[in-house]
């Protein structure tokens, strides 16, 4: 690989790649230097991560899931193949896998190289593409360092929605005013009010194959969302339903296949994505489905509305868990 125009730890890092492929190890000078464990600063071990995330995603948006991610030869990786499968599926976002994959102790500096380097062979990735990887790796690093946390997406209100009303930092855009919650705007999108008696109690925003049904919460009633997610996945677990939590790009999120009718009458199932947000004295919950809803989708309209929505606690009248809503009021 070219070295002109890298950083020196893009240098580092094509180095131990290199190393890796022609030795299967590194020796215990290289093994310092990748910085394994050290996710407060731009580390070569970093950017390895960045870049097996980022080839594993573009496997899943061609359809492939965990499974059959798995590499044929795992022999530089130390794992087996069950093992190869829970540490990808822990990297596309599965929070239990996540867990169980951080207490087996699978990902490690070999494992990221092995997994890497063989999948980098199966899709026949040039030196020049890897080298792309690595520079957006860094980039994504370096920003996450900037930004404090290695993890969560920026927080809410701050660079990214959903917005409270008083914020200032809303991005302005069309929005259709509904009382307690603006809802973005698009052309050909369609607005469905879910009803309680009299009462608006959720908004469905579609927009083509896609749907996310947004409702607001009062938090002093309703508490916050990972406990009106534990409250959720319990219920929903309890009936039948095969649910998960993930970690998406909005935060942790509920992914499940729920027990449906179909126009037929008959038994189906449906898969959705339940999403959540904590905002001062409110909690937003979107429930997405059709295209959006389905796991490996690569629809993010409904993420996108979920983040430009604002919600308007004010209009809370303290007597139920949820935030009105009026329809529809003027734009804006």
């Amino acid at each position: 690989m070219s070295e002109e125009g890298s950083t020196e730890v893009r240098i580092a890092t094509k180095r131990i790649i290199d190393e890796f492929r022609q030795r299967g190890a590194l020796t215990p000078e290289s093994v310092e230097s990748a910085g394994f464990g050290h996710w407060d600063r731009v580390t070569p071990s970093w950017i390895i991560l960045s870049a097996l995330m980022s080839v594993v995603r573009a496997r899943r948006e061609k359809g492939r899931s965990a499974a059959a991610q798995v590499p044929v030869n795992l022999t530089k990786t130390g794992l087996s193949r069950d093992e190869a499968a829970l540490v990808i599926d822990s990297l596309l976002g599965d929070v239990a896998g996540a867990r169980e994959m951080q207490a087996r102790g699978l990902l490690t500096l070999q494992s990221m190289l092995g997994l890497l380097c063989a999948m980098a062979d199966e899709d026949s990735l040039s030196r020049q593409q890897l080298d792309d990887l690595f520079e957006i790796g860094e980039e994504i690093c370096r920003e996450t360092v900037q930004g404090g946390d290695q993890i969560r997406p920026p927080v809410r209100g701050v660079e990214v929605g959903p917005w409270d009303a008083s914020e200032e930092a809303a991005p302005r855009l069309e929005r259709v005013d509904l009382g307690g919650l603006r809802v973005p705007s698009s052309d050909g999108f369609e607005l469905q009010p879910m009803y309680a008696g009299d009462t608006i109690l959720a908004v469905t925003v579609i927009q083509g194959p896609t749907a996310i049904q947004l409702q607001a919460f009062s938090s002093e009633r309703a508490g916050s969302w990972a406990e009106i997610r534990q409250q959720m996945l319990n219920r929903m677990r309890a009936t039948g339903s095969d649910a998960s939590e993930w970690f998406g790009p909005v935060g942790v999120e509920i992914r499940a296949e729920v027990p449906v009718t179909d126009p037929a009458g008959k038994p189906a199932r449906k898969r959705i994505k339940i999403l959540g947000c904590d905002g001062p004295r409110w909690t937003l919950r979107g429930l997405v489905s059709g295209l959006g809803g389905e796991p490996d989708s690569t629809d993010d309209w409904a993420y996108e509305t979920f983040t430009e929505t604002v919600v308007v606690p004010d209009v809370w009248d303290g007597r139920d868990t949820t935030i009105a809503l009026q329809w529809p009021q003027a734009a804006r």
